[in-house]
């Protein structure tokens, strides 16, 4: 053995390889956290734009200019999704949102083995807000200013009938409006998902 002293292998072989896992771990944490808030940025610019067939944006906006005129783009929807035990997260960035059995790239899950059966997002962030039970169904202007006003990350106990806005992970909105009665085997959704 050498003249080097029993510390010095424990820093080299020890202190120096925890110390790069909790950079990288900081590190990962810290750009994550980033991207959410360009997300919630993102997402709540284009609010004013479509509100209002000609209507100027509220003051409080009016510094931003507006995205475009007329109605938001519908990327997929109406369109039927059921969950289930088996399939129970639910990616609504794709061309045709899908049930899917894993959490890879998913938007919300239902917690069908919870105390109460919920919809909620996969990580973690106030994406979600209850629509009102009444009236017409919300635009994707009305989800982005319920999300901003009142989001949370979990839905509540789903019901029939009941409304909900989610922001998504790649920063679109979506509308799910439950058309059967949930039940501890699925829960069937009326999904619309925005630009």
């Amino acid at each position: 053995m050498s003249d080097q002293p029993k510390w010095a292998w424990w820093v080299v072989g020890i202190v120096i390889p925890v110390a790069g896992i909790v950079v990288s771990i900081q590190l990962a944490t810290n750009s994550g956290s980033d991207d959410d808030k360009a997300q919630s940025t993102n997402t709540a610019l284009p609010a004013p734009a479509a509100s209002g067939g000609g209507n100027p944006p509220p003051a409080s906006n009016s510094a931003v200019p507006p995205a475009g005129s007329g109605p938001a783009k519908v990327l997929a929807g109406p369109t039927r999704i059921t969950l289930s035990e088996d399939a129970d997260y639910i990616d609504l960035d794709s061309p045709s949102p899908t049930a899917q059995p894993s959490g890879k790239g998913v938007d919300a899950f239902v917690g069908f083995n919870l105390p109460d059966l919920t919809l909620g997002p996969p990580r973690s962030g106030d994406v979600m807000a209850v629509a009102p039970s009444e009236g017409p169904d919300p635009t994707r202007d009305d989800c982005n200013q319920a999300i901003a006003k009142r989001g949370t990350s979990s839905s509540g106990e789903l019901a029939q009938g009941m409304r909900l806005c989610i922001q998504t992970d790649e920063g679109h909105t979506a509308y799910l409006r439950i058309t059967n009665a949930p039940t501890r085997k699925s829960v069937t959704f009326e999904a619309t998902v925005w630009e």
